[in-house]
């Protein structure tokens, strides 16, 4: 019997790639391919996971308390649905007898150690355990670096400090997030019905990001602003500039103050009237400057600009990324972290921009052959950058035939590819000041002179991008003949979309106040560039956060688990600083500076204090006497998530329909007032609704065309507004809308019935007497399309009752 070395590497295609490298011949056969010494087969990703709770002891069937924390001594493992068949596969080759060394071929990271060293132990047998193991560690997969790991294998004892670091997170991982899953579950269901409440190390910071973001614009109250833009003449042309204030710093603690900004109206108006009309001294400052191409895609920038170009969402790119890789293998593997090359791939980018020759970008790659432009750079180049995969770029095979999604992101990889070997962009910069009465008002202009990488794009056009600024004779008379005074208002910082919110898990450091925590998280981030589109999909499924064109808004369900994580005093679930702590002491135990053993120690702690936590609270939840006690002599105390009055007779959740509702509003219903119409509550399945609200014993929301619970006769006493076009019968105001007399009366077919919100803009009584007398209102502002556009019309009423919209005509813009 000849002994044989057997090789597992992370997928099929590195399993393909290190066969062509290997010597002898190799028999390919549905599992593995073997020669004579060798033989080499792969995972598919993650083969083996920790069994649930549930499959570890039946007891824990139950979602009782009682059975909390769940701290096994050792964590059983099982094989996954899908790959099973694989599993079992691998571990016939591994058990075989022929087979006496074994070859962790997996990824280089902790990753590829975790998926390698799981297969082995749920395998593992006596048999298994009289085998020696060695690792391979590749970070190209060039031939000549493949035949250098081989002649380099490292000694399984040297990864052990490894291996560990991926146990410690991935027991971790599921300690966490199964008690505190099962414990927060457990309390919002204890008083009926199964309120399954799910909480994961990097799910629910990445939620806190978003509600706390959402906080914020709840809170913000605009501030209003003017800016300048005067009109200069001078030898009959024109030209504009902006006012600035020359003497302005920026204030890292208000990041709403700008140089072209004025606080005060009668500060600009004074300007206004001092400058209109008076002479201006003019100089004027030229220099060139240059532009690089952004570095090669990881994932996450990918995933980031398919979702501001497209509108493509995390997990669409990725799912088309893996097609481009898998099925047609026109790109590396797309699951990395990483933005650059490993240095010996000169070659290697070389022999993949000569296969690009012959595809849409030809032109550009035979110009970066012919003039050289790829050579050694350490801003592509460099293995210090480069963690378990390189950056994404074609392969050297051309696609034959994609589908529109597929051939965008292609076309995206293409283009960096190149641009990234290509010259820098230059531009000619021209500054203008004009000095007016000593004011001070900037142009400037922009020239593209060189197109560089910009080419690629399309860019180098005559005319793209280019400001021109018409040059002024050295003596011309210039005067500032008028000042255009706009009035503005501060906005609150936009909600995440996913290419921002990628952006925030990405550089979630930069949430992090201490410094060690905060470096050991450069690294990583809030999860991984594999895991973040799926971690958006599972806040999305939970009914945590909705999308709303490419917005991600949280739901009452987010505002709900934060406010309980805090009031347990357990906001280590809701904040990037646990992920921190957990990689420094990862990295401590890499450098053999902590054990595994200390390590798990804390984490079973930290399960037993959350735990300890959601016991107590639920125990004894304490109440805080609320803000606005008494109301009509009865005190109110506050819950995480209600106001109840002290004989608890009365509860009002803060969260009404997935709306926070403010202090103020719960005192109004409380006292018996009709709120609303809203147009941003929510149903269960996160669909957004327009409703009027009141307390009547329990809580009841009020439709704009419904005429339950209304006292129609007490609404027709009521002055009319005009008369509905369909039928001239009176037009009245309800609690959430405007009705006409049959439509109150339950007229279905010659009713008129408008809302008093249309598209998160509400509708006064004065536009519906304007919309039944003229049957068009004045200009309405604010109005927010399915987009989450705003935009301002004039709204329309015809004879049939429908509403539609007319739109201003455009404003010309001024250029400089």
């Amino acid at each position: 019997m000849t002994a044989k070395t057997l090789i597992i590497a992370e997928k099929p295609s590195v399993a393909g790639d290190l066969v062509k490298v290997l010597p002898g011949k190799f028999k390919k056969t549905k599992t593995h391919f073997e020669s004579d010494d060798y033989i080499v087969s792969y995972a598919i990703g993650h083969l083996v996971s920790i069994c649930y709770p549930e499959e570890i002891n039946p007891d824990y069937q139950k979602w009782g308390m009682e059975n909390l924390p769940i701290l096994p001594e050792s964590f059983p493992l099982k094989g996954l649905d899908g790959t099973k068949s694989q599993l079992n596969a691998l571990q016939k080759l591994i058990r075989r007898k022929d087979v006496v060394e074994i070859i962790n071929a997996c990824d280089a990271g902790r990753e590829g150690e975790l998926i390698f060293k799981y297969i082995i132990n749920y395998v593992w047998n006596n048999s298994v355990a009289r085998k020696s193991f060695k690792r391979l560690w590749l970070q190209s997969m060039t031939t000549d670096a493949i035949k250098k790991g081989f002649d380099n294998l490292r000694q399984n004892e040297e990864m052990v400090p490894l291996e560990d670091t991926a146990l410690c997170r991935s027991e971790s991982d599921w300690l966490i997030g199964i008690n505190a899953t099962r414990a927060l579950t457990g309390f919002n269901s204890r008083k009926g019905g199964f309120f399954l409440t799910p909480c994961g190390r990097v799910q629910t910071p990445t939620l806190s990001l978003i509600v706390k973001r959402e906080q914020v614009r709840l809170g913000f109250e605009p501030v209003p602003y003017s800016t300048l833009t005067a009109t200069f003449a001078a030898d009959g042309q024109e030209y504009l500039g902006k006012w600035i204030d020359t003497g302005f710093r920026k204030d890292p603690a208000n990041s709403y103050a700008k140089a072209d900004r004025i606080w005060e109206p009668e500060k600009a108006l004074a300007i206004v009237d001092k400058c209109t009309g008076k002479p201006a001294e003019v100089t004027e400052t030229s220099k060139e400057s240059t532009q690089r191409s952004p570095q090669l895609y990881d994932l996450t920038s990918l995933q980031r600009e398919a979702n501001s170009r497209f509108g493509f969402s995390a997990k669409n790119t990725l799912g088309l990324a893996q097609a481009l890789y898998e099925r047609h293998k026109v790109l590396t593997y797309p699951r990395t972290d990483s933005r650059n090359l490993p240095e010996d791939y000169v070659k290697t980018a070389t022999e993949t921009v000569k296969k690009q020759k012959g595809w849409q970008y030809g032109k550009f790659a035979a110009e970066a052959l012919e003039k050289g432009y790829i050579k050694k750079d350490k801003r592509i180049f460099d293995n210090k950058k480069i963690t378990d995969h390189h950056a994404i770029m074609p392969t050297s095979l051309l696609p034959k035939e994609l589908s529109e999604p597929e051939l965008k992101i292609y076309q995206m990889v293409v283009q960096r590819f190149l641009a990234v070997f290509f010259p820098a962009a230059v531009y000619m910069n021209t500054r203008r000041t004009s000095i007016v009465e000593k004011e001070t008002f900037i142009t400037e202009g922009k020239i593209l002179l060189n197109a560089g990488w910009k080419a690629i794009y399309g860019g180098g056009q005559s005319g793209e991008n280019e400001k021109l600024l018409a040059p002024l004779a050295p003596d011309a008379k210039v005067n500032c003949d008028s000042i255009e005074k706009e009035d503005k208002e501060t906005t609150p910082p936009p909600r995440y979309t996913e290419a921002t919110l990628l952006s925030a898990m990405e550089k979630s450091d930069k949430f992090i106040d201490d410094e060690e925590l905060a470096d050991a998280m450069k690294e990583r981030g809030l999860g991984t560039p594999a895991t973040r589109a799926a971690i958006i999909e599972k806040l999305i499924k939970e009914k945590y956060i909705v999308r709303e064109g490419k917005d991600l808004t949280p739901t009452g369900k987010a505002f709900e688990l934060l406010s309980l994580l805090e009031a347990m005093k357990i906001e280590v679930l809701a904040s990037p600083e646990m992920t921190g702590e957990w990689e420094y002491k990862l990295n401590q135990i890499l450098k053999g500076q902590l054990t595994r053993e200390k390590f798990m120690k804390e984490i079973r702690d930290l399960t037993r204090h959350i735990i300890d936590q959601i016991k107590n609270f639920e125990a004894t939840e304490v109440r805080q006497e609320a803000p606005f006690s008494p109301v009509d002599g009865v005190k109110f105390f506050g819950s995480p998530t209600a106001w109840i009055s002290e004989d608890e007779k009365i509860t009002i959740r803060k969260i009404l329909g997935g709306r926070v509702m403010s202090d103020d509003e719960i005192v109004r219903l409380i006292k018996g007032e009709t709120l609303g119409p809203y147009s941003d509550f929510r149903s269960k399945r996160g669909k957004p609704f327009t409703a009027s609200v009141r307390y009547n014993k329990k809580i009841e929301f009020i439709f704009a065309d419904s005429t339950d619970d209304i006292d129609i006769e007490e609404i027709k006493k009521s002055t009319p507004l005009g008369q509905s076009p369909i039928d001239g019968s009176p037009v009245y105001e309800t609690p959430a809308g405007y009705m006409s007399a049959s439509a109150l009366d339950g007229d279905k077919d010659k009713g008129l019935k408008i809302g008093k919100i249309i598209l998160s803009k509400e509708i006064s009584s004065a536009n519906i007497k304007q919309l039944l007398t003229d049957g068009k209102t004045e200009l309405i502002k604010g109005f927010i399309s399915k987009k989450r556009k705003p935009f301002d019309a004039y709204l329309l009423l015809g004879k049939n009752g429908k509403i539609s919209f007319e739109f201003p005509p455009r404003k010309q813009r001024k250029t400089a």
